[in-house]
């Protein structure tokens, strides 16, 4: 079978670097160009490396769930998320090196686990949104990155909001900022310091879960046998997964609601009917679905990770074509998500493509806003019940507005999926106040 064709627009020695890497380009524009001129699998090369594009349901299908042997994280990520993620760092291992970290940390991800966390949610957003005033204008993603990182630092780590928090924040933002980022993965050592800090910080924790395990995340991994820096390695991958993706979640939801007010409304009445005065519990979560769908279809338009990469490790065919050992391919969950074959006016904010008897992404691999296979994202039942408490905890207790005249673009470059220059809103409390479910 042939290769891949070759997309076009290609710079003189760069060729696609910028687009595959996100370096100030619209990257979601050129590959759905690309898609236009090629179908589902074409290539695109950088200085050094080809890649296969693969997109649409059946790609999804193969990358996440008959990627062994043919496929690999680390070999697309090589020394640069290495020095980013640390070299054992989940996303960059396959086989039992992976299942070894996982497995431990399944448990904690209970449902019970979950549900018994709501309030802690609730009281979180209570405290965030304290100091609100009518007519204050927001930024929401400083918001939502702040109350989603308490958040994880509470579920995840078993770490309490105290004298840590502030020290750990700051080394976390400086760290994982996107020019942080770009340091350590150019392996610059002026970043050195903050992993050195780092790691005093968690020597604490990591010394007191040995001492006194606890029902967390580090405990069930020093349990496993994992060294010190390993067990920070996890850390960092699941404070990244569960703080900087759930923060973009809730933003573009927010967003998107105040500018349908005529779905807003509906899902306002749904809040009344089924929550009313109440609280904000486990089961009662399960009967908000216009609220689901309004998450779900955020997800579709604006998925928090859009460009990811995987390494071929053994010569495979798909679509027709042959994709060699050595190249690496590409999956690209926005831009699948755009595909008009599979999603019914793409552009359209829809969410009741969701509902009965329309049930768009009930094709098998057609939403991947948590991966798929054994890789499927191990918070995905927190991050879904996380943006359900909030979003309901917010919508009761205030009213919303965007700021008018502002920018609302969507960043096209890199890997994550945000607002290029943020999201103002106007709020405006509404004096309800919502109760905590052990207090009913």
């Amino acid at each position: 079978m042939p290769l891949p064709p070759l997309m076009g627009r290609g710079l003189p020695v760069l060729r696609h670097f910028p687009y595959i890497h996100g370096l100030g380009v619209d990257s979601f524009a050129f590959f759905m160009e690309g898609y236009r001129q090629h179908g589902r699998v074409f290539a695109v090369r950088d200085m050094k490396d080809s890649f296969a594009v693969l997109l649409g349901p059946d790609a999804h299908r193969f990358i996440l769930e008959r990627e062994s042997p043919h496929l690999s994280w680390g070999a697309a990520y090589g020394a640069e998320g290495s020095r980013v993620m640390g070299p054992t760092a989940m996303p960059l291992l396959d086989g039992e090196e992976l299942r070894r970290r996982r497995t431990p940390m399944m448990s904690a991800f209970r449902h019970q686990n979950i549900a018994a966390f709501g309030d802690t949610i609730v009281e979180l957003a209570r405290a965030q949104t304290a100091g609100w005033r009518e007519g204050q204008v927001l930024e929401l993603v400083n918001e939502m990155s702040e109350l989603t990182f308490r958040v994880a630092c509470g579920f995840l780590l078993g770490v309490e909001i105290g004298e840590d928090y502030p020290r750990f924040r700051d080394i976390y933002k400086k760290m994982f900022r996107p020019v942080g980022l770009a340091m350590q993965a150019a392996g610059l050592p002026y970043m050195q310091r903050y992993r050195d800090q780092l790691h005093q910080v968690s020597a604490k924790w990591i010394s007191d879960r040995r001492a006194h395990p606890r029902e967390d995340i580090i405990s069930r991994l020093l349990e496993a046998g994992l060294d010190d820096k390993d067990v920070m390695a996890q850390v960092l991958v699941l404070m990244f997964a569960g703080h900087d993706t759930t923060k973009l979640s809730l933003t573009w939801t927010l967003m998107l609601l105040l500018q349908h007010p005529e779905y807003l409304a509906r899902l306002l009445a749904e809040q009344d009917e089924v929550l009313g005065e109440g609280p904000i519990s486990a089961e009662s979560l399960k009967k908000l679905p216009v609220l689901e769908r309004a998450i779900r279809e955020s997800h579709r338009l604006y998925p928090p990770a859009s460009l990811l990469r995987r390494g071929v490790m053994e010569e495979f065919e798909l679509g027709g074509y042959t994709i060699p050992k050595g190249w690496k391919v590409m999956y690209l969950p926005r831009v699948s998500h755009h595909l008009p074959d599979v999603f019914q006016e793409p552009e359209r904010f829809d969410p009741d493509r969701f509902a009965p008897p329309r049930e768009e992404h009930k094709q098998p691999y057609a939403m991947v806003e948590f991966g798929g296979g054994y890789r499927t994202c191990i918070g995905k039942e927190l991050a879904m019940f996380e943006a359900k408490v909030v979003l309901s905890y917010l919508l009761r207790a205030f009213r919303f507005e965007l700021v008018p005249g502002q920018r609302l673009e969507v960043a096209n470059a890199g890997a994550m999926t945000g607002p290029k220059y943020g999201v103002k809103v106007l709020v405006k409390p509404t004096g309800r106040r919502v109760p905590l479910a052990q207090a009913a």
